[in-house]
Formats: C-alpha cells, sequence, structure tokens
C-alpha cells in the first residue's frame, strides 16, 4: 500500500466535507421548540412577501408534530421583516386585512383593541413569532421576547388566517405556508 501524499489527503479531505455536507443539507433540520414555542415543532412552509420586486417579509409556519397543516393543531407562525414597520401600520394592517377577510364583525374592534397590546415597531431584520397553542390564545413574541398573550373566540383562526387562509391576500403564500 503506498503511503498518501498531501494532494491524496486534501482530495479525502474535501471528498469528506462535501459528503457531510450533502447529508446535512438532504436532512430536514428539526425546528427549535425554544423559537417556535412548540413541543414538538414541524415546519410546514415558508414563504417570502415582495412587492414590487422588493422584499417585505419572509414567513415560516411551524405545527405542533404533525405534517399537514390543521387549524385544530397548534400553530407558530415566524415572520423576519425585511424593512421596517410602526406599530401603528401593523395594527392597520391587521384591520384591514381581517375586515377584507371576514367582513365587518361586531367584536372586531374588541379583538383589535387586543393585538393593538401586542404590537411594536419593527425594523429590518426583527422577528415577530405568533404562537397559538390553543384555538382562542395568542402568545405574540418580538425578537423572543413576549410582548403578549391574549384571548378571544376564535383567535388563531381569524388573526393567523390574515397569513394562512385560502382568502388571504396572497393565496399562492399562504398555500406555500400550509406546506401546500
Amino acid at each position: 500500500m503506498r503511503p498518501k501524499t498531501g494532494l491524496t489527503t486534501l482530495c479525502c479531505w474535501f471528498a469528506g466535507v462535501a459528503l457531510f455536507t450533502a447529508v446535512t443539507l438532504a436532512t430536514p433540520l428539526a425546528a427549535n421548540p425554544v423559537s417556535t414555542g412548540l413541543r414538538a415543532p414541524v415546519e410546514l412552509g415558508k414563504a417570502t412577501l415582495r412587492f414590487l420586486g422588493f422584499e417585505i417579509y419572509t414567513a415560516t409556519l411551524h405545527i405542533e408534530g404533525a405534517r399537514r397543516f390543521d387549524w385544530n393543531q397548534p400553530l407558530s407562525l415566524r415572520i423576519d421583516y425585511a424593512r421596517g414597520f410602526s406599530d401603528a401600520e401593523l395594527l392597520e394592517g391587521t384591520e384591514k386585512e381581517l375586515q377584507r377577510i371576514e367582513g365587518a364583525r361586531s367584536d372586531q374592534p374588541q379583538m383589535l383593541q387586543k393585538l393593538a397590546s401586542c404590537f411594536r415597531d419593527v425594523n429590518s431584520g426583527d422577528s415577530y413569532v405568533a404562537v397559538s397553542p390553543a384555538a382562542n390564545v395568542i402568545d405574540m413574541r418580538l425578537n423572543g421576547q413576549r410582548t403578549c398573550r391574549i384571548s378571544h373566540p376564535d383567535l388563531r383562526k381569524r388573526f393567523l388566517g390574515i397569513w394562512l387562509s385560502p382568502n388571504s391576500r396572497s393565496a399562492r403564500l399562504s398555500a406555500q405556508l400550509r406546506g401546500e
């Protein structure tokens, strides 16, 4: 057997790194329970919203221990912002989308007042995570710090429906998030 030369050793090392990288990238990474707020998070989908070619945000949806979207499962929606918005802009956008999707409902002002306590100004690079452990509950976290925990009838489906409903502003983005 011939001893390995420096070039042979270097080639073997690069081949090993390439193999390790290929295996690592081909294997789905488990989502972090701390960052998602779920015990057994499974990433269903990820989508980027762009307007006139400019990135607005990237959203990622996790569901508790399942491989298919289901409104009855705990959900975690993360939004990574590529540009800044004031808390007033976030609330105004939420209000407009709720009214567009579900029309005017008598309890909307009450629900929006609760949601207003959740919003803070965001800058490029900030991330909000909305965790819904139950159908009527949402925990909001900005950059890992809880901003609120609110309860309202059917809050999960109504609030997260802004991004996840087939009637959302971007049905394609919603389908991507739901893993469809």
